[in-house]
């Protein structure tokens, strides 16, 4: 990032913005609040950016627990220029007003892998090998 475009980042907003911006993204950004999802992602754009780097998602979870699973597939396809139209604020009001399929009106949950709250497989298969059991003889 040039010295240049940081200044102008700097002045652009309050500095308690441009820290929780900088320290979520790691780049300076600026730009018009266009939306927010159930998870308290806020979205932005700015026209004025080079393409591909003009909409971006300040995440609503704290530092260390950002994820990507975290943005619902319908803002997804906003950042991603699949579709143009702003997402409505809730899914079923979004689904009902752009034709959206029906998948996309559940509810977005994030990836649970890693916390308790993770799909865990049981076998339901005996093993083909058991353990090794050594027989301990008495010495007299």
């Amino acid at each position: 990032m040039s010295l240049i475009r940081f200044i102008k980042f700097s002045l652009k907003q309050s500095p308690l913005k441009n820290f929780e911006i900088y320290r979520k993204l790691d780049d300076a950004k600026w730009g018009k609040l266009v939306g927010e999802d159930e998870l308290g992602n806020r979205y932005y754009m700015n026209p004025e950016e080079r393409y591909g780097r003009e909409r971006w998602c300040i995440p609503g979870a704290s530092h260390g627990k950002m994820d990507a699973s975290q943005i619902p597939p319908r803002w997804h396809s906003w950042l991603h220029k699949v579709t143009d139209e702003v997402p409505k604020a809730t899914a079923a009001e979004d689904a009902a007003s752009m034709h959206r399929p029906k998948w996309m009106t559940y509810p977005h949950y994030e990836n649970f892998t890693g916390t308790k709250k993770a799909n865990v497989t049981y076998n339901t298969v005996r093993p083909k090998y058991e353990s090794w059991q050594p027989a301990v003889a008495d010495r007299a």
